[in-house]
């Protein structure tokens, strides 16, 4: 991972939208609102990740009128992990974190963990959702990986996709993360555990959808068991 930009930013925080257009400009109006109000020197690495509705359009106008907002298209989508890993290339911030362009965790949760990690010196800092409005699948999906994930890896976190993710820049960029599909929330914390990083999670709100709909689809039970064997296979 290459970071070029001389002007960097104490947070950047890359987000992916996949035909977001329901979502997209109140996720980044409230991250900006909630930053400006704690006067954070910050960047928005906003993703555009093979949209086919109005997401990029709506993207542009938010660019247009706020400097600290980038960003970056992906022409097809092939996957969410690889949306996120593009935005990241292009964080330039001392520290570097995610969020998902659903707005389902307020944004008031990215400060808590920036906070957190600054204070006390973390190495990672993420949520875990402690109140969740789940679709059957979602359910399903997360029953079936939260039951089989920590027997394979030794990871007892409560919520090992919890998003938002912050990390060091330094710390980040020796990651070398390459998941193009749902399984990267889980390579980070499979990577972050081998390098023992010094990691903190605090508890946090999960909101239903306001608009658009879910893009976790039940296939993914089967994603994540192929990357769960591929990760092992390589000696995780």
């Amino acid at each position: 991972m290459v970071f070029m930009n001389k002007n960097i930013p104490e947070l950047s925080i890359a987000i992916p939208f996949y035909n977001e257009e329901d979502n997209a400009e109140r996720v980044i109006n409230d991250i900006v609102k909630e930053f400006n109000s704690n006067n954070f020197d910050y960047e928005i690495v906003a993703v555009n990740n093979g949209s086919t509705d109005n997401t990029e359009n709506i993207l542009k106008k938010l660019n247009k009128s706020n400097s600290r907002i980038k960003i970056v298209k992906v022409e097809k989508n092939i996957g969410y992990g690889y949306g996120i890993i593009q935005g990241l290339n292009d964080c330039n911030g001392k520290f570097i974190g995610y969020y998902w362009g659903d707005g389902q965790v307020p944004p008031i949760y990215i400060t808590k963990i920036f906070k957190k990690i600054k204070e006390e010196n973390y190495d990672l800092g993420k949520i875990t959702r402690v109140y969740r409005e789940y679709s059957l699948t979602r359910k399903i999906v997360s029953r079936f990986f939260n039951v089989l994930f920590p027997l394979m890896f030794g990871i007892h976190s409560k919520d090992v996709n919890g998003c938002p993710k912050i990390i060091k820049r330094d710390e980040i960029k020796s990651l070398n993360l390459e998941s193009k599909d749902w399984f990267l929330d889980s390579e980070i914390m499979i990577k972050a555990k081998r390098k023992k990083y010094k990691i903190v999670e605090i508890p946090a709100e999960y909101k239903k959808r306001i608009g658009g709909k879910s893009k976790v689809k039940s296939y993914v039970i089967f994603e994540f068991l192929k990357n769960m064997i591929k990760f092992k296979m390589k000696g995780y």
